[in-house]
């Protein structure tokens, strides 16, 4: 399989497939540290949580908790999975010598929306975190 990157004499990579590629790489490694971030999430949580003893309290605990389940063991996992077949398939254009596969940008397009929209909102969700544990530091 060619690489996205690698040297040729078949033909010239188009620069918008190489920034493709660099930009699904840069969401690989975004999403490889969003899950450490979520485990310092999880142990911000476990030991600040039995500080907090309202109600309301408790629930904004437990949306937290939500939060970060379904990113850590689910999101994190689906969007990588999705990237890595992303970047497969950039390699299966090079191979066959299509650099003009316009479903590939429309798809590149799509996927880079959601991981934008993901991205908002993890970081509002870490922000409304820390703000909910700074309360009891």
């Amino acid at each position: 399989m060619i690489s996205p990157i690698s040297n040729t004499r078949e033909y010239i990579l188009q620069p918008t497939l190489i920034w493709k590629h660099k930009r699904t790489l840069e969401w690989i490694s975004t999403a490889t540290f969003w899950k450490r971030e979520l485990a310092f999430f999880q142990k911000l949580l476990d030991e600040y949580a039995p500080r907090f003893s309202s109600e309301a309290d408790k629930m904004k605990i437990s949306h937290f908790q939500n939060f970060i389940i379904y990113y850590r063991d689910e999101l994190t996992s689906t969007l990588t999975s999705k990237l890595r077949l992303h970047e497969k398939r950039l390699a299966e254009l090079l191979e066959k010598k299509n650099e003009s596969d316009t479903v590939y940008f429309k798809e590149h397009a799509d996927l880079m929306a959601e991981l934008d929209a993901t991205s908002i909102q993890f970081s509002n969700n870490k922000e409304e975190l820390f703000s909910f544990i700074e309360r009891v530091m």
